[in-house]
């Protein structure tokens, strides 16, 4: 399918600086002009409703004088017709949020596309179908005739499909072109056979808008304008969980790395951790969590006399952690490892192990819900009560806290000997991971602080063995992950500049893991993200790194 692209962008700028002049039938292509958007002609028969709420709140927020610096950087564009019948081929749902308003001035601004008001009607619209510069399918995605088109901005139909793709373009589900008529109204008919929501419900919306996000990273969604074709594509996607995925962890089998496994947290009052084999098959589900919010694997614990690898979750609502035996999943506390004295304002989101380098002490570093300016973050030492179950010890608070949202993905680079967590919408800050280091509780750096498009999510360690590596932390409403360097910048080691981006097919990712171990399917390493669509993403490092230019 075929879209034509706005000509003479080059052209158009350069009469911008003109001053609109009244709208008159014979002004010729290029002129700028100023109508009342009342006697704008539609060129399309629909639209979505939800973006003309949210610009009419967005223009209802300003003063007049904005409101009209505002519409003359829209200009948009018209084509006259026969009769002198001014007709907008772009800007519909801008002017009737215009009208929808409270500003009492409904002036448009613009430029004329073309003027072809000598041409007969159906010529007119000959020409208007070849170039693009009407869209002639009704709300329901039902082809219309020209002379059934509204008269009026103020009839138009609303397709709630066309709200929807205006809501997945807002999330980043796929890439605006500027140009690109009606590119909206594509996605819209895409998407109109395979969602369904109750358009009167917000949060129906919201679910849909996720949904439609999805969808819009399928191979089926290629040909469309703004297809996020540089994403990352996964090798696995898990099977669903049935409410809300949120972090994973990785467990590499020393024995056999074919049946290692990944576990990932369902958090829902009736949640669960949920344990994945390599191709995304469920293979065991702990049940009976209140909200597991986070997990995190450490191999090495000792516990009756043997090396156990465990599995840490934060149980959110009952405000503790949770222990099991991997692989089998057992559990290995009593229900007694109560994090913050219990309190429920700072309930537990955020969990990352620490086995220290040269004793092999374990730790848990906890986040929660809220918390102080300083000492957000508790420190917990896990070891044997003495019958083969996991006691903890607290050991220190530390870190700042900026009061935005949450502090909830964190990480560990035992090797380095730092910890990092997601001060969400303000940046990644690093301390020491061990207690008993000098200055422990001394901030060392806050980085990706900028570039970011609301939250910060995930971080996962790409570790080497000379030290060197990658962060990498999620760009969560960007669907994409920001890349730093482990090592920090040369005789910098806290100087974490950043170097690459990385679109991925899975959205709004919370939680994810790295490993460089070599996976069946996986050779140089496995990466695994969380997408809003209740699954994991299983990544081959190789495709990332091909795709984001790392080495």
């Amino acid at each position: 399918m075929r879209y034509l692209l706005l000509l003479a962008f080059a052209f158009l700028a350069a009469a911008a600086q003109e001053t609109p002049a009244p709208f008159r039938p014979d002004l010729p292509a290029g002129a700028a002009y100023a109508l009342d958007a009342r006697r704008l002609h539609p060129t399309q028969f629909s639209h979505g409703w939800r973006e003309v709420i949210h610009k009419r709140a967005k223009m209802d927020a300003m003063t007049p004088a904005k409101l009209k610096a505002y519409l003359i950087d829209k200009d948009v564009p018209v084509v006259i017709g026969p009769g002198g019948v001014p007709y907008l081929t772009d800007g519909h749902h801008t002017l009737r949020a215009l009208l929808e308003s409270a500003a009492p001035d409904k002036t448009a601004y613009g430029h004329i596309l073309a003027n072809w008001s000598d041409l007969p009607p159906a010529e007119f619209w000959a020409r208007m179908e070849a170039n693009y510069y009407t869209y002639l399918q009704d709300a329901a995605g039902w082809p219309q005739p020209p002379t059934a088109l509204p008269d009026s901005l103020r009839t138009m139909q609303r397709d709630p499909w066309r709200g929807l793709a205006w809501g997945v373009m807002e999330a980043k589900g796929f890439n605006e072109r500027k140009g690109v008529f009606f590119q909206e109204f594509r996605w819209a008919d895409y998407f109109r056979d395979k969602i369904k929501w109750d358009d009167a419900d917000d949060d129906a919306f919201k679910d849909a808008v996720k949904a439609a996000c999805v969808l819009a990273q399928s191979p089926a969604a290629a040909g469309l304008p703004g297809y996020r074709a540089d994403a990352v594509q996964p090798r696995v996607v898990t099977q669903p969980a049935p409410h809300d995925t949120d972090d994973p962890a990785i467990w590499v089998n020393p024995a056999d790395p074919a049946k290692s496994l990944v576990v990932g947290t369902d958090k829902d009052t009736d949640g669960a951790l949920y344990v994945y084999d390599l191709t995304g098959k469920i293979v065991q589900v702990v049940p009976g969590l209140k909200r597991p919010n986070n997990v995190d694997i450490v191999r090495g614990l000792m516990l009756g006399g043997r090396l156990t690898d465990i599995a840490v979750t934060t149980e959110r609502e009952r405000q503790r952690l949770r222990v099991f035996r991997l692989p089998d999943m057992a559990g290995l506390d009593k229900g007694d490892l109560l994090v913050f004295n219990g309190d429920q304002e700072r309930a537990p989101m955020g969990v990352a192990l620490y086995r220290r380098p040269r004793d092999g002490a374990i730790f848990a570093i906890v986040g929660g819900k809220s918390g102080p300016a300083e000492g957000y973050l508790a420190q917990y030492r896990l070891e044997d009560d003495g019958t083969g179950h996991v006691k903890m010890t607290f050991v220190r608070q530390f870190g700042a806290y900026s009061g935005k949202k949450e502090i909830e993905a964190i990480a560990v680079d035992a090797e380095l000997g730092y910890v990092y967590y997601s001060d969400e919408q303000v940046g990644v800050r690093k301390y020491p991971a061990d207690p008993e280091a000098p200055d422990a509780n001394r901030e060392l750096a806050l980085f990706a602080t900028t570039g970011f498009s609301s939250d910060h999510e995930g971080i996962s360690v790409y570790k080497r063995d000379d030290g060197t590596g990658y962060l990498l932390v999620s760009d969560q409403q960007a669907h994409r992950f920001q890349v730093f360097p482990r090592e920090g910048a040369p005789g910098r080691p806290h100087e974490h500049a950043r170097m690459k981006t990385f679109d991925v097919a899975a959205i709004e990712s919370d939680g994810s893991e790295f490993t460089n171990a070599s996976l069946p399917g996986f050779p140089g390493g496995l990466f695994v993200a969380m997408s809003t669509d209740r699954t994991f993403h299983f990544y081959a490092w190789d495709d990332i790194a091909q795709a984001a230019g790392l080495k």
